[in-house]
């Protein structure tokens, strides 16, 4: 019957034990092997099935597909589904989730046994054994705090994502109008080399006959060269901005290249009225700040509780000598001394650093965007100005060609009026880009489209997607 102790304790060891250990989770080991992920990443195509369905699933129609013909749109689709920066906030996005969960987790019980020997001659056993359990008790709202401070940093992390989906589309919308500029100019260039050898052969012949001077022939050489350089240099940019816009679209770049990109077409001025507020309240890292900041005050608020201290309840049955004895046991940590004053004033001043950053972000948000709304409407009168001058040099170009048809104007001057009609044209062309180019810096500023020429999918949808497969190891 001695033995009847220890087996007891050592079943109820045994038991907490078996308890414990149930639903562990096995380490799986997950290398990174870059020679694979390279291998993936260059095999990116548009063609492949999943992008296929990604399409469908975000209201692409279907009757469209596989896209024939590339613009804004269809890119950033691509960018959004292939580019890995996405991968990266959403993984984020996920650890913030997984601090959530262990914010929200309660204290696990503690577990003591204790077994002692007695050598004093006794009719009893001369053991004594004693096990006991430890209940943390959370005191003064600790534990909300934590949740509330996770839950904040998640949110922060979830807003991030939509973020990087922008960052993502803003490179694009910048590469391909970068792209559809150089096949224009680069297009408007030969055009002006064509006519400008023209005219420099037409003013050679007529040196020849003594009707030119040399210094008309030497003007019109230079600026031959002047333009055969500027065409070479623009064409030349060509094939990396084309390796740029692949690699933003997150496609190699031999997929890319069988891809047909639509051409440069300038889209109507926006409104920008009432646009100050709307970029206060819904920029996104305004909102991602603001949860930082919440973030912050919960963070404060812990450091606060954590002046009251947690107790621990430690209720044992201990078995002396064939005596049983039931006891509850107390203890708690004394915050007497410190008050835990250092880590209050460190989180109250991180909390007054989250106040200045939004202050200073605000700030920032309001120079930017007075910024980039005039120089939109700089850049819109002056393309104005270009469309008329140009309607004007067409107006005069036509009426050449006619004297040309009725045998009152050479060849020569019919030449030289459809050169300053491509340099009008030139002017309209780099006009409208830098048109589009200061749309793009208010819309960064803004961080959604002015127009309704782009459909982004949603929050939900960008957080929800699956990771990219062919990013990841």
């Amino acid at each position: 019957m001695k033995l009847t102790a220890p087996i007891h304790i050592a079943s109820m060891i045994s038991l907490t034990l078996m308890v414990t250990g149930c639903g562990f989770q096995s380490y799986f080991s997950k290398p990174i092997e870059p020679s694979k992920i390279a291998e993936k990443l260059t095999q990116r195509a548009s063609t492949d099935a999943d992008f296929q369905t990604y399409l469908s699933t975000q209201g692409y129609p279907s009757n469209q597909l596989p896209i024939r013909v590339w613009g804004e749109n269809e890119l950033t689709l691509s960018a959004l589904f292939f580019h890995p920066n996405l991968n990266v906030a959403r993984a984020k996005w996920r650890a913030a989730q997984a601090t959530q969960i262990t914010a929200a987790q309660r204290p696990e019980l503690g577990i003591k046994a204790n077994a002692e020997n007695h050598n004093q001659a006794s009719d009893k056993s001369p053991w004594t054994y004693s096990l006991g359990i430890d209940i943390p008790i959370v005191t003064a709202g600790k534990r909300e705090a934590k949740i509330a401070q996770a839950a904040s940093l998640s949110e922060a992390a979830r807003i991030e994502i939509a973020q990087a989906a922008w960052l993502v589309h803003s490179r694009i919308a910048k590469s391909l109008l970068a792209y559809q500029y150089a096949l224009a100019q680069s297009a408007i260039l030969k055009n002006e080399v064509t006519l400008r050898t023209a005219i420099a052969d037409m003013l050679v012949k007529r040196l020849e006959a003594g009707m030119a001077s040399n210094i008309e022939v030497s003007n019109a050489r230079i600026a031959l060269q002047k333009a055969e350089q500027a065409y070479i240099a623009e064409s030349g940019r060509i094939d990396a901005l084309s390796a740029a816009l692949a690699s933003d679209a997150g496609l190699s770049l031999s997929a890319f290249k069988p891809l047909i990109i639509k051409t440069f077409e300038p889209n109507e001025p926006a409104s920008i009225d009432n646009l100050q507020y709307e970029a206060l309240l819904n920029r996104l890292d305004i909102r991602a700040s603001l949860a930082r900041y919440e973030a912050a005050e919960a963070k404060l608020r812990l450091e606060i509780a954590k002046q009251y201290p947690d107790i621990t309840l430690s209720p044992a049955k201990t078995l002396d000598q064939g005596d049983n004895i039931w006891s509850l046991g107390f203890s708690s940590l004394l915050t007497l001394i410190n008050k835990n004053r250092g880590l209050i004033a460190e989180a109250t001043s991180l909390r007054e650093v989250q106040i200045a950053e939004f202050e200073a972000l605000q700030a920032k948000v309001i120079g930017d965007l007075n910024q980039a709304k005039s120089s939109y409407q700089a850049a819109i009168e002056a393309n104005k100005k270009a469309q008329t001058l140009l309607a004007n040099q067409q107006k005069r170009a036509q009426q050449t060609e006619r004297q040309f048809n009725a045998g009152f104007a050479d060849r020569l001057a019919l030449n030289t009026t459809q050169l300053e009609n491509i340099i009008a044209t030139q002017n309209v062309l780099n006009t409208a880009f830098q048109t589009q180019v200061t749309k793009l810096n208010l819309e960064d500023v803004l961080q959604r489209p002015i127009d309704t020429r782009l459909t982004l999918p949603s929050e939900a949808d960008l957080v929800s997607n699956k990771p990219n497969r062919t990013a990841t190891p």
